[in-house]
C-alpha cells in the first residue's frame, strides 16, 4: 500500500503546519484539483523518466533492452499513479488548501501557467536541457532580473533539503530492493547505502539548484516579466507554501514506490539489463 510510507514523509510537514488532524477532501474535488492544478500531467510524466531508464542506478539508458521500456511502462501506469495521488491528498491534504490552490491555478494567469508547464512536462528532457542551459546562459549575460525571480520561484516551492533526503530515500529503496531481487551486486547495507548517498548531497545541492533554474527558464520564457512576479507573489503565499510541501511529499513518495516495485521484479529481465 502506498500509503505505507507517505506518513514518514510528512512528518516534518505534519509537525509544523498541523495537517494529521485535518479532514481530507472528497475524491472527486481532489481529482478535479489535479485537473485544475496540472498535478496529474506531472504525476504521469513520470513514467517519462522511468522509462528513459534506471539513472538511479548510474546506467546509461542504451544498455538497457526493451523489456526495461515494458516493465517501466507497466509499474508507472499514470492513471494508476494519479489514483494513488487521489489516495494520499485524500488522507493529508485539508479542503482549505485544495482550495487555495485552485483560486490561483483556477484563474486566468493560474491556467496559462498550468498549460505551460503540462506541455513542458510531457517535451523531451534532453532537448529541454540544452533550451534551459542557452537561455540561461543568455539571462546571465544580460544580468536579467528574471534570474532572482526563478531563484525565489525554486525556493518557494521545495526545500532543497527536503528533495535532497527524498532523493536519497528514492535510491535506497530501490537499490535495496533490486538488491533482495537478486539483480544487484550491492555490497553495502541500508545504514551505509544511505550514509554514502547522503555523503554526497553537496554535490547533490548543487545539481538541484542548477536544473531547477535551467527547468525554470525554459518552461516559463513566454512569460512576461510581470506575469513571473506575479506568480513568484501566488507560490509565497504560506498556504501556497504547504500545498506544494504535501504535493511535493505525494510525488517523491510515488516516484519511491514505483522504483521500489520496478527494482524488485529486474532479476526476471534479459541479463543486459542487469545492474
Amino acid at each position: 500500500m502506498v500509503l505505507r510510507h507517505i506518513f514518514g514523509f510528512l512528518v516534518l510537514i505534519w509537525s509544523i503546519s498541523g495537517f494529521a488532524s485535518a479532514q481530507g477532501a472528497e475524491p472527486e474535488k481532489i481529482r478535479n484539483f489535479l485537473t485544475v492544478t496540472g498535478f496529474d500531467v506531472a504525476i504521469a510524466s513520470i513514467q517519462q523518466g522511468a522509462m528513459a531508464g534506471p539513472a538511479l542506478a548510474g546506467d546509461a539508458p542504451d544498455q538497457f533492452s526493451r523489456e526495461w521500456v515494458r516493465l517501466a511502462e507497466t509499474v508507472f501506469e499514470p492513471d494508476q499513479m494519479v489514483d494513488d495521488a487521489i489516495e494520499m491528498l485524500g488522507a493529508v491534504m485539508p479542503v482549505a488548501l485544495l482550495d487555495h490552490g485552485m483560486a490561483f491555478y483556477g484563474s486566468d494567469l493560474g491556467q496559462h501557467i498550468v498549460a505551460i508547464e503540462n506541455e513542458t512536462h510531457m517535451e523531451d528532457g534532453d532537448a529541454k536541457q540544452a533550451a534551459g542551459e542557452k537561455l540561461i546562459t543568455r539571462l546571465i549575460e544580460e544580468n536579467s532580473p528574471r534570474m532572482d525571480v526563478f531563484r525565489a520561484m525554486s525556493k518557494a516551492i521545495g526545500s532543497v533539503d527536503v528533495a535532497i533526503r527524498s532523493i536519497v530515500e528514492i535510491q535506497v529503496r530501490y537499490l535495496m530492493a533490486a538488491s533482495a531481487a537478486g539483480a544487484s551486486d550491492l555490497d553495502l547495507d541500508e545504514t551505509d547505502l544511505r550514509a554514502m548517498l547522503m555523503s554526497q548531497q553537496d554535490e547533490m545541492r548543487r545539481n538541484i539548484e542548477v536544473n531547477g533554474m535551467v527547468a525554470n527558464a525554459y518552461a516559463y520564457r513566454t512569460l512576461s516579466d510581470q506575469e513571473l512576479i506575479d506568480y513568484l507573489s501566488a507560490l509565497q503565499d504560506p498556504e501556497m507554501k504547504q500545498v506544494y510541501e504535501v504535493l511535493n511529499a505525494v510525488q517523491y513518495e510515488i516516484m519511491a514506490d514505483r522504483y521500489e516495485k520496478l527494482a524488485s521484479r529486474l532479476a526476471g529481465l534479459a541479463p543486459e539489463t542487469e545492474l
